[in-house]
């Protein structure tokens, strides 16, 4: 059973304060009384109370004052103050008692309905305020150890990069040299199994590659300005000229693009991955044929597309296809799993968003949201 809440009731009068107390009681408050500065100070340190009636007239000291000091004593976790008076309060000492932290004060008499209904209220403003300030603490302690655990990923991602290339580069090396040496003499399924070695350790590479591309991706405070769409298409389409070239693919991007806020080493990567996604996800025996456009969306963003015509997406997959790793057709369509996760965090740290509208056997288009110049 939840506890009552405490109301230190505090009037020099004793009429006033017996009746507000028999209300209070009535209405299922427990109620401590007192009728001086000193002794409120004394009561709400022994009965910690969760809300305090204040006559702004006592006889030993200034209501304001005790208001003042209360909320001094109890900062961690703030008492609410209702400062009561038997007559208006001048601007001047409604100033005074709100710059000393009163939450609110009524005149006298006071309906006691009002009076109920007053005190309820603002315990639950005051419950509300601590439950979002304790949410707030607990959100802020989970961001913290979600930014160090991705700090430490990211460093452990960037050495582990560093280190893995060395013994890759020496793999390569030395099946090359034995190759070499014994190329007179070696059978056609050594030969085999030396072309196996070189295949796997370039896969090594170009996953290590795309692995410290993935980690890399907001980690430095790289200098974002206004960039030219078009020019980053175009970056991507030279990439990938020779494969464009031998598939026969047909690229359409707008002659227009947008100028939008970004950093154009991303952008250019992201494009390129999105192009090199649609070109291996062809239809067989279809040459691939990829639109670019935009649209101004807002005021302040264009949401940029990217279509293709092949095999298309799966609904069900649609939304695992960002996640590092989740590779759709297993080992017949070479890639890392990396390229679509790479892309959703390069847009997530241009402030963007990606999302893919798909059917299997129908194309896939992808849209993307960046903030406008």
């Amino acid at each position: 059973m939840m506890r009552s809440s405490i109301v230190l009731n505090v009037d020099d009068h004793d009429a006033a304060r017996y009746a507000r107390s028999r209300i209070l009681s009535g209405a299922g408050f427990r109620v401590v009384d007192a009728a001086t500065g000193e002794q409120t100070l004394a009561m709400a340190e022994s009965h910690r109370p969760d809300l305090i009636l204040l006559d702004v007239h006592l006889p030993d000291q200034s209501g304001i004052e005790v208001c003042r000091l209360l909320k001094r004593a109890h900062h961690d976790d703030s008492v609410i103050v209702i400062q009561i008076s038997a007559s208006a309060l001048s601007p001047s000492h409604a100033t005074a008692a709100l710059d000393a932290g009163a939450d609110a004060y009524l005149m006298e008499p006071v309906d006691p309905d009002v009076l109920v209904a007053t005190v309820k209220a603002m315990l639950r403003l005051h419950d509300a305020e601590r439950s979002l300030a304790r949410a707030k603490r607990q959100l802020e302690t989970a961001n913290n150890e979600l930014r160090r655990s991705n700090e430490d990923l990211q460093q452990f991602a960037f050495a582990a990069s560093h280190d893995l290339q060395e013994p890759l580069r020496m793999i390569t090396t030395f099946t090359e040299a034995i190759a070499q040496e014994l190329e007179p003499v070696l059978t056609e399924n050594q030969r085999g199994y030396v072309r196996h070695i070189a295949g796997s350790t370039e896969r090594m590479r170009v996953l290590i590659r795309d692995l410290l591309a993935y980690s890399q991706v907001g980690r430095e405070g790289r200098p974002e300005g206004a960039i030219d769409l078009g020019n980053a298409v175009a970056w991507a389409m030279a990439n990938l000229r020779e494969q464009i070239e031998e598939l026969g693919a047909k690229i359409d991007a707008a002659e227009r693009l947008p100028l939008v806020w970004g950093d154009f080493a991303h952008v250019g990567l992201l494009f390129q991955n999105l192009l090199s996604n649609s070109l291996k996800y062809r239809r067989p025996g279809v040459p691939p044929v990829i639109r670019i456009q935009a649209e101004r969306s807002s005021p302040t963003e264009w949401t940029v597309s990217v279509t293709d015509n092949g095999v298309g997406i799966d609904r069900k997959f649609q939304e695992t296809i960002f996640a590092p790793f989740k590779r759709l057709h297993g080992a017949e369509i070479p890639g890392t799993g990396i390229g679509l996760a790479l892309c959703r965090r390069i847009m997530e740290a241009h402030g963007g968003r990606i999302w893919v509208e798909s059917a299997l056997g129908q194309g896939t288009t992808f849209r993307l949201t960046f903030s406008a110049v």
